[in-house]
């Protein structure tokens, strides 16, 4: 990322969702709930799917997620080009993007490519009875077209499956 200063920080936050009552709280990556959000709401540790960490997709590409309320950044590092050299020098962008309320959120993300494409994400955090935590999302990437003759092959969509990694969050400032 050029000049940017990164370091590891531990992970302590505590998000208080006061509208609906709902009480998490999060450190070094664990999560738990008050025994009254559990009530009300049937949210367990179990089955909640936090989705700050690292992340990896089935070609290899890591996400980095931190999420602040239902702001998020991060980095995203691919695997895969659609061609040479098309994602940049070092194959990875800073990301933006947002994650809903609840137990099982939705997100959305995008990053700008140095070579000027960009792609953008949209899916759903889920954790599964095992405990393993997965981002199912669809992708559309747009590649820059030198002309109007172009803009027809310039537009790609798919599919991605993450699955979490370890909690790490780095100074994205």
């Amino acid at each position: 990322m050029g000049g940017m200063s990164i370091r590891v920080v531990k992970l302590i936050l505590v998000v208080a969702l006061c509208a609906g009552g709902l009480v998490i709280h999060c450190a070094n990556g664990e999560v738990s709930f008050t025994k009254q959000s559990e009530a009300r709401y049937g949210v367990t540790k179990a089955s909640y799917c936090n989705v700050t960490g690292v992340w990896r997709n089935d070609l290899g590409s890591l996400l980095q997620l931190h999420a602040v309320g239902s702001v998020m950044k991060g980095v995203y590092v691919t695997a895969v080009e659609s061609s040479i050299g098309a994602a940049g020098f070092h194959g990875q962008a800073g990301l933006t993007g947002f994650v809903s309320k609840g137990a099982q959120p939705t997100v959305t993300f995008s990053v700008l490519w140095e070579k000027g494409s960009c792609t953008s994400w949209v899916g759903q955090c889920f954790t599964l009875p095992n405990g393993e935590r997965v981002l199912k999302t669809h992708w559309m990437l747009r590649s820059v077209a030198n002309s109007p003759k172009e803009n027809w092959m310039s537009t790609r969509f798919g599919e991605d499956h993450f699955t979490f990694l370890h909690v790490e969050i780095q100074n994205y400032s």
